[in-house]
């Protein structure tokens, strides 16, 4: 057992705590099993992977259920079942081990399944466990309670993003054990990206035909710099891994050309720190940075393929985020009314660019504002647009590339709260593929 605890804590790094108390948990199966787990803490906080090594590496019976997948208690039951009976679904007829509408059906199924292969010690783990608050209120009572339900030795493991307090349970509710799992410090996310080195001088011979030897030591001192500008801003492990990697090949460009030595480190750095930086645009985007772009104005993040909706919708956030809510009347209705200019109006065509909104970063705009800027905009386009679950699927999609963020908690009553996270040119880019005049629309420039 001290070996499988030793070979844990070395390929899961900067986690040794957690792993002892998940391994202190579940290694001692003469010891009495306990019901629930809840496992939280921050995106790529390695919460997921260390809670499936463990399991895999005391060779204990488990199945992992991504909550996201499961839309539905339906569909969350049938997954369940399928993984705990073993059964593998037909590509051409899905038909699941037992279809279950209610929790009370999902127990006696579960029941059912002991029978014919016994689930004590089965250890049940439900990922993305906060989508469980948008269900039915008696799921997570209930799974908290599953071993006591069932009568078998049922453990649930609870991996989610948020705090357990934020499920907003009655009272009297079992509390599962909590553990947390903390944001990497830098130290630690280098000494994790450190671990690539191997991989890293792969891609670099695939990509230049041409090996390039190097140590530990000169990657860490890549890592340091390439975290010196990043870590601020990521804390995503997988992001930090893939724009490690990819940032490397230009890192190492010069050496390659003869142009540097592996020992001149100042001199890479120069070379390095500006495509850094404009690396941080194409955060979370995955994009292939290293081919040329098109033109001298377009970069190559620019070029994301958007659906049409989606492209107007992002138009729609970027201007609710950078135009102030008291210049939308003016900006976007045809017959506002006759304005008188006022000495401030004036004075505000001359102001600095340090002063435009565009210059001041995003402000957080409600779902409302967002649609009533959508259907302004693209009114003369498609004026038979009406309001459809279309709509959230694709604002959903540019919440999850990253090029909106969600600002307010999903339980707020009183709407939504976004915020855009493209810049200027990014929009630009966009507007100009829809034929759309972004600047005519934004206050800063609204008297050009």
């Amino acid at each position: 057992m001290a070996s499988v605890l030793s070979s844990l804590r070395q390929s899961l790094p900067c986690r040794d705590i957690q792993i002892d108390q998940l391994y202190n948990l579940f290694a001692y199966k003469d010891e009495p099993q306990i019901e629930s787990v809840y496992v939280y803490g921050g995106t790529s906080s390695g919460k997921s992977i260390v809670v499936t090594r463990i399991l895999e590496e005391l060779q204990i019976n488990h199945a992992l259920v991504n909550l996201i997948e499961c839309y539905s208690s339906k569909i969350l039951f049938e997954t369940i079942l399928n993984s705990i009976s073993g059964h593998l679904l037909d590509p051409k007829n899905p038909v699941p081990y037992a279809k279950c509408d209610k929790f009370v059906d999902f127990l006696n199924n579960v029941q059912k399944c002991n029978k014919m292969k016994n689930l004590d010690g089965f250890v049940l783990v439900l990922d993305n466990a906060e989508e469980l608050r948008n269900m039915e209120f008696n799921l997570l009572p209930c799974f908290l309670r599953l071993k006591e339900l069932t009568g078998i030795s049922l453990p649930v493991i609870f991996i989610s993003k948020i705090i357990f307090e934020k499920f907003y349970t009655k009272a009297g509710a079992v509390e599962p054990i909590k553990l947390y799992f903390p944001q990497y410090n830098k130290n630690e996310l280098l000494e994790i990206l450190s671990l690539d080195v191997e991989q890293v001088k792969k891609i670099v011979f695939k990509h230049f035909n041409k090996p390039l030897e190097f140590d530990i030591n000169f990657y860490k001192n890549y890592l340091n710099l390439f975290l010196s500008v990043f870590y601020r801003v990521c804390r995503d492990v997988s992001e930090l891994r893939y724009m490690s990697r990819i940032n490397f090949i230009k890192y190492c460009e010069p050496v390659i050309y003869n142009q540097h030595s592996l020992q001149d480190s100042m001199a890479l750095w120069r070379n390095i720190a500006p495509i850094l930086k404009q690396s941080l645009e194409a955060l979370y985007l995955r994009v292939d940075t290293l081919k040329p772009a098109n033109s001298v104005k377009e970069k190559p993040m620019l070029t994301l393929e958007l659906p049409f909706y989606a492209k107007y919708l992002l138009i729609a956030a970027y201007l609710a985020s950078y135009n102030p809510a008291k210049d939308d009347k003016k900006l976007f209705m045809k017959h506002h009314g006759k304005q008188k200019k006022k000495l401030k109006d004036i004075r505000a065509k001359s102001k600095v660019s340090e002063r435009l909104n565009t210059q001041l970063g995003p402000k957080p705009f409600v779902f409302d504002r967002l649609l009533a800027i959508f259907y302004s905009i693209l009114e003369e386009k498609d004026n038979k647009m009406g309001f459809n679950n279309n709509l959230l699927v694709q604002i959903s999609s540019l919440i999850e590339l990253r090029l909106l963020s969600s600002v307010s908690d999903s339980c707020v009553l009183d709407g939504q709260k976004y915020k855009c996270n493209v810049n200027y040119q990014f929009i630009e880019t966009v507007s100009r593929s829809v034929g759309f005049e972004i600047k005519k629309y934004l206050s800063d420039f609204s008297h050009i």
